[in-house]
C-alpha cells in the first residue's frame, strides 16, 4: 500500500464533525453485569461530548438471548428477550434493533412472528455461535436465514478464531468467518456481516480480512465486516488501515461501503465500569480516524463518512428512519 506522507501532515487532527452509527451495541444481562437500554443511551449521551460528533444511531441486540442459563441454554428464549428490547425500541429512534437467534434452541417462527408484526422495527437478524456452540456453517442456521431473505434483512454473525498467546491459530472454533461464508453463499443477496471481523488477535483479523475480500473478488456472498474491537489496543489501527486499502482495490472496484464501524459497547473498555479507560470510546474514534486520514490523504473525508455513518444507513435502507 502506498502512504501519501506529503498529505498526512495537513490531515494531523481527526474531524469531530459528523453523525455515527455504531453498528455493534447490546443491553441485558452479560455475565456480572446487567445493562439496560436506559444505561446505553446514558453511555452515548456523553460520549464526545468534546467535539462536534454525535453517536446518531446504535444498531442493539439484547444480551439475555446471548448468555447461556440453566442447563446451558440461553438465559432468555428469542421470542420473550426480543420481545422485551423491541418494547424498548418503540418509541426511541436511536435504537436500531437486530433480534437474537437461537438455532438449536428457538425455532425460526418465533422470529417470524416478531417480524410480520414489527416489520419495520426490526433492522437485522443477529447470531451468536460461540454462546450457542453450534458451527456457523450448520444447517439450523438455513431457516433463519430463510427469514433474512424473505424479509430483505441483513445478519450479523459474531465471527472468531481461536488462537493462542502467540497468536498461532489452535482450532477454528464455531464462529469462524469461514464457516460464516459457507452460510453466506447460499443466500448471495444477504447481507452478512463478520461482526468483530475475525476475533482474537492479528493473525484472526487478517483470516478475516481474507474471508471477506475473497467473497468480494469471488461475488458469491454479500459480505461486510464491523471494527468492535478490532485493533482497540493499537493506535496505529494497521488491520484497519489493510482492510480499506484493500477494500478500496478489490477486483470489482471500491467495496469500502462493505465496513461498518462498530464497538460492542457498553462491554469491556467501552463500557462505564471500566474508569481506567473511560475516554476509550471516544479515543478509539480518534485513532480510527487518525489512522485513514495518516494513510489515504485526499480520500480520508469520503472513508470516515463511509465508515462511521453511511455504509450502515444504506445497508439498513429505507426502514432506516422510521421505528414502527
Amino acid at each position: 500500500m502506498q502512504i501519501s506522507n506529503s498529505l498526512a501532515n495537513t490531515y494531523n487532527k481527526p474531524n469531530f464533525n459528523g453523525k455515527i452509527i455504531d453498528s455493534h451495541v447490546h443491553c441485558g444481562k452479560w455475565t456480572n453485569d446487567l445493562f439496560s437500554t436506559n444505561d446505553v443511551l446514558d453511555f452515548f449521551s456523553k460520549k464526545l461530548n468534546r467535539g462536534k460528533d454525535t453517536v446518531d444511531r446504535v444498531i442493539i441486540s439484547n444480551l439475555d438471548c446471548i448468555i447461556n442459563g440453566k442447563n446451558n441454554s440461553p438465559y432468555m428464549d428469542e421470542l420473550s428477550g426480543n420481545l422485551k428490547l423491541l418494547k424498548k425500541c418503540l418509541n426511541n429512534d436511536k435504537l436500531l434493533l437486530f433480534v437474537l437467534c437461537q438455532p438449536g434452541h428457538g425455532a425460526a417462527k418465533n422470529i417470524e412472528i416478531l417480524l410480520k408484526e414489527y416489520p419495520n422495527l426490526i433492522k437485522g437478524l443477529k447470531f451468536h455461535p460461540a454462546c450457542l456452540d453450534l458451527p456457523a456453517n450448520d444447517v439450523k442456521y438455513i431457516p433463519y436465514m430463510k427469514l433474512a431473505e424473505k424479509y430483505n434483512k441483513p445478519c450479523l454473525f459474531h465471527s472468531k478464531i481461536i488462537t493462542d498467546s502467540n497468536h498461532n491459530f489452535v482450532r477454528t472454533g464455531v464462529s469462524d468467518p469461514e464457516y460464516i461464508y459457507e452460510t453466506a453463499r447460499q443466500f448471495p443477496n444477504v447481507p452478512v456481516i463478520l461482526g468483530h471481523m475475525g476475533l482474537g488477535g492479528p493473525k484472526a483479523h487478517e483470516a478475516g480480512i481474507e474471508t471477506l475480500i475473497n467473497s468480494i473478488n469471488r461475488g458469491d456472498a454479500k459480505l461486510y465486516a464491523d471494527l468492535a474491537w478490532v485493533d482497540c489496543d493499537n493506535p496505529a489501527k494497521p488491520h484497519i488501515v489493510e482492510v480499506v486499502d484493500k477494500l478500496l482495490h478489490s477486483s470489482k472496484g471500491d467495496k469500502t461501503e462493505r465496513l461498518l464501524f462498530g464497538t460492542d459497547a457498553p462491554l469491556g473498555v467501552f463500557g462505564e465500569k471500566a474508569l481506567k479507560q473511560k475516554n476509550a470510546y471516544e479515543n478509539n474514534i480518534n485513532n480510527i480516524k487518525q489512522a485513514i486520514r495518516d494513510n489515504f490523504g485526499d480520500d480520508a473525508n469520503k472513508l470516515i463518512s463511509r465508515i462511521f455513518y453511511r455504509n450502515s444507513k444504506k445497508l439498513l435502507g429505507q426502514n432506516f428512519e422510521k421505528n414502527a
